[in-house]
């Protein structure tokens, strides 16, 4: 079966039309240093186009702005030069460019379609062009008639139907994606929907785009459906919903309407906030802050020296400043309390104030979520006497939108803080759950390492105990060691009879009778097991017993076993690394074909990377697979990213295939998307993905006939149409419909024959195949056939030395390597240059490798329609067909001329007259 049988279809694609983004960006204007260029032959490469239908594009002016022309086949110009950009001719039509508008002309130089558009490119083989007018990219036919009007997403810098081919390839902009983990659905959106955010009042912004760059912003429901069209609200800037009051900026100012956009006051603020409660935190004209409630009615002014930074705390609102904090609560209570250079710290469900001026950090005040405060004046003034140490308290930089359940266990949390008092001969003391101080004469030390309850207090008799957030003994200080507490059970050591005995004890002081032996080979506590080893050195296993039931819950096996988190734990035996339970069976088995380590990211969820070998998937080197705990089953392999979690039970990920997607822990993608995101933000169920332009491909109609998910330019290779395409750093192989050639992703096409050419990574060869993906010819070497220079049915060879010759479609070499330099061959000629002959001079070689044109040429084109251009000693020469001067061009009075091989004028006329006597 041939290559076009073996195309698969990469995505089933909608029949959507939305068109293209882009053309040939033709030069608007060319600056001083390009007419210097065609001023010089050496650097004049550029000045003078390829011959396409009989005719060249020719630049003749050395001063203000170009002029171009055509000339024919022999050096004639035929199309006097009065244009400041052009093209050659495709399908009987040229783009060129009169004044600041481009139009198309016949090859009599006859206006077909009269110059008014900003840009031009080439006409395909059906009669269309891509063109820009009035700053928007549409289709044209040959009478110059707007056939299709493309999307404003659209780009405006394809290169069109590039030389009358069917397709063009055109960049477009991406729509966001707004998905939800809850509903498992992706938001619809309306067309030229340009940017996204996360819901407000059960809303979604979304901006409607009105321009290639801007839009206007609007607000969708949960269909999609626009609730708050953006014609109402007209604001370039995102809008803020609280209930049913919209904050729109206008002119770097906000005011307030309705959600049908009237307005509701006539005041104006520099800034606005909403918050939870329905109301707004505004910063008017003169700075000041006020408190508005739902109804924009003001509440109270606030100091704006305590409100320059704004968090959510819970249910409150949380100002910051320089000068102190502000409270403000779900019910618009506002607490202020004034204090230089704030330190704010969460700890649980309070927050800690503190002072951070003077020597010493001092706590100015604790409040919980409603703004009371906890600490009373006796107890304030009490603490300045004491050093204080905070104990399981985070610095608070970010809105914390949750906050932990109150505890009111004494027995089972820690006092709030540790204190040391400033006068050392004075006991250490602590800071209640009740905000009290509490001190005790027996008391020598505090132990403030342990993170969790009960606090271990150590004696003046040199004996240790825990109190609990009160501060009563729940652990008598009978023992001379207790380790700090990590779950419900922690070792305890008393001495009996001058011989220390160690002890499992409970939270209580309870002490838990356990087997000598497993004692005795004790390593560590974790969840309520023991972890304990038995042999030595590389024999050495580890076991777990489970201290509630008294028994083991998995005999010694494992040689490295971490700590358990969230009932899971880590633990690697012969086979590899695996996953326990708690009950010490294997949630994950290990694999002995598996390599590396899990990762836990939460929810019963382990990553593993498949540790691939360098080189065996080219640069996309990080691979992973996703591990349910619960299930014990792979639920995806081969992710080129970190799964990312969102809500319950699904998580972000980048498939093997490309694009991006939504997992469920069935392992099914309930949402995808072809292309990977650019940017992702996730908020509870709420994933909002961005993307960045992506490249399709229209058909003569303006209509997609492939779809825009590839990351560059691509265009297509005759006679087999097929493509190299990249999408998100994979390459592959696509047919003119998209369709990818299995088993080809690398290979690329030869111009001109039915051949395919590609790499052998294993064998470090160049591999060149027929149609039907049947070998012809090995090469040694990576990329020792140059493709981008096939031609004629010719195909240029470095060899392992990095010199140039010629194989034909068979692989027969055809000419020796020799040069260091080759071109194209075409027209029975090609560039080449010989280094050890003639230097870095160019000439031309024919097909039997000899120098038909000796190298005496600074640069050298290709052969096109029989003729090239090629420049060398002042001149550049126009050659023909059997390698002879055709035409040279010349500088004569600061203009180009046109001569014949024999000196005589052809344009113009007659040797200009210089003004001032130079050439």
């Amino acid at each position: 079966m041939n290559c076009s049988e073996k195309f698969k279809y990469i995505r089933n694609f909608s029949a959507l039309t939305l068109v293209l983004n882009a053309f040939f960006n033709m030069p608007a204007h060319a600056d001083d240093a390009q007419l210097r260029a065609c001023g010089n032959a050496k650097t004049a490469k550029d000045c003078q186009l390829p011959f396409q239908q009989g005719l060249s594009p020719v630049q003749v002016s050395l001063s203000r702005e170009p002029q171009w022309g055509y000339v024919d086949a022999t050096g004639h110009m035929v199309i006097k030069p009065d244009f400041s950009a052009a093209r050659g001719f495709v399908n009987d039509l040229a783009a060129v460019k009169k004044g600041d508008q481009f139009g198309y002309i016949d090859k009599k130089g006859h206006w077909v379609i009269e110059p008014r558009f900003t840009r031009a490119t080439d006409f395909n083989a059906q009669g269309t062009a891509l063109v820009v007018t009035d700053n928007r990219l549409a289709l044209i036919d040959k009478k110059g008639a707007v056939i299709k009007t493309l999307p404003f997403a659209v780009a405006l810098d394809s290169r069109g139907f590039t030389g009358g081919q069917a397709l063009a390839s055109v960049q477009t902009q991406v729509s966001p994606a707004l998905w939800n983990a809850s509903t498992d659905r992706s938001l619809s959106l309306p067309d030229d929907v340009m940017a996204l955010d996360l819901p407000q009042a059960g809303l979604i912004p979304a901006k409607k785009r009105d321009s290639a760059e801007e839009g206007y912003w609007g607000y969708l429901d949960e269909n999609g459906d626009w609730a708050i069209n953006p014609m109402v609200l007209k604001t370039r800037d995102e809008p803020q919903l609280n209930g049913d009051v919209v904050a729109v900026k206008t002119k770097n100012l906000w005011s307030f309407v309705d959600r049908q956009g009237v307005a509701l006051n006539k005041e104006q603020y520099k800034s606005v906030r909403p918050l939870a409660s329905g109301s707004w935190l505004v910063t008017g004209n003169d700075n000041n802050k006020q408190l508005l409630s739902s109804k924009l009615e003001k509440v109270q002014d606030i100091p704006a020296d305590q409100t320059e930074n704004i968090l959510v705390w819970g249910k409150a609102t949380l100002g910051t400043g320089s000068k102190g904090i502000v409270i403000i609560g779900a019910d618009n209570q506002i607490v202020s309390l004034k204090v230089n250079k704030p330190q704010v710290l969460q700890q649980g469900n309070h927050l800690w104030v503190m002072q951070t001026e003077g020597k010493a950090p001092q706590v100015a005040q604790i409040y919980d979520n409603n703004g009371v405060a906890l600490l009373n004046d006796a107890t304030l003034a009490a603490l300045k006497d004491y050093k204080l140490r905070p104990l399981g308290t985070v610095a608070m930089t970010d809105d914390v939108t949750t906050l932990p359940e109150s505890n009111g266990d004494a027995a089972h949390s820690l006092p709030w803080a540790v204190l040391t008092p400033a006068d050392a001969s004075k006991p250490p003391a602590i800071l209640t759950s009740q905000g009290n101080v509490l001190s005790d004469p027996q008391w020598a030390s505090v132990e403030t390492t342990g993170s969790q309850a009960p606090l271990i207090i150590h004696t003046q008799n040199k004996k240790v105990g825990a109190v609990d957030a009160s501060g009563k003994w729940v652990i008598q200080p009978t023992y001379t060691q207790i380790t700090p507490f990590e779950g419900d059970y922690t070792w305890a050591v008393d001495n009996a009879n001058n011989v220390d005995v160690k002890h499992l004890i409970d939270r209580n002081g309870n002490a838990v009778e356990i087997p000598a032996d497993i004692e005795k080979n004790a390593q560590r506590l974790s969840s309520g097991l023991i972890y304990y080893t038995e042999g030595e050195k590389e024999a050495q296993r580890w076991g777990l017993w489970d201290i509630a039931s008294k028994s083991i819950k998995a005999a010694p096996q494992f040689t490295e076993i971490d700590a358990f988190n969230e009932g899971y734990a880590l633990a690697k035996a012969d086979d590899g690394w695996g996953v326990l339970n708690t009950n010490g069976t294997w949630a994950i088995a290990p694999d002995a074909d598996r390599s590396g380590k899990f990762q836990y990211i939460g929810q019963g969820t382990f990553t593993l990377s498949d540790n691939d070998q360098p080189g065996e998937r080219g640069a996309l080197s990080s691979h992973y697979s996703l591990y349910s705990a619960q299930s014990g089953q792979v639920l995806a392999t081969d992710l080129l990213a970190r799964p990312q979690a969102v809500g319950q039970n699904h998580w972000l990920v980048q498939p093997s295939e490309g694009g991006v997607a939504l997992l469920d822990n069935a392992g099914r993608f309930p949402v995808s998307k072809a292309i990977n995101a650019s940017s992702s933000s996730v908020e509870g169920d709420w994933i909002k993905l961005s993307f960045s332009p992506h490249y399709g491909a229209i058909n003569s109609q303006g209509d997609w006939q492939i779809q825009p998910v590839y990351t560059a330019e691509f265009n297509f290779v005759a006679p087999l149409n097929l493509s190299r395409a990249v999408s998100d750093g994979r390459t592959t192989l696509i047919n003119d419909h998209g369709a990818s050639a299995e088993g080809f992703d690398q290979a690329q096409p030869l111009n001109s024959m039915a051949r395919l050419v590609m790499n052998d990574d294993v064998t470090g060869e160049t591999v060149l195949y027929d149609n039907d993906g049947n070998e012809i010819q090995r090469f040694a070497g990576p990329d020792s056939l140059l493709a981008d220079k096939a031609s004629s049915g010719v195909i240029p060879l470095r060899d392992q030395k990095g010199l140039y010759g010629f194989v034909d479609q068979q692989g027969k070499k055809l000419i020796g390597s020799y040069f260091d330099q080759v071109g194209a061959m075409s027209n029975n000629f090609a560039t080449a240059m010989k280094k050890s002959t003639y230097g870095n001079l160019l000439g031309y070689i024919n097909t039997t490798g000899r120098f038909a044109i000796l190298p005496k040429f600074d640069w050298a084109t290709d052969f096109s329609e029989k003729r090239a251009w090629a420049g060398g000693k002042g001149v550049v020469n126009l050659l023909n067909a059997d390698g002879n001067v055709q035409a040279k061009i010349q500088v004569r009075c600061n203009q180009r001329v046109i001569v014949d091989a024999k000196g005589a004028y052809l344009w113009p006329a007659k040797a200009p007259a210089c003004g001032t006597g130079g050439n």
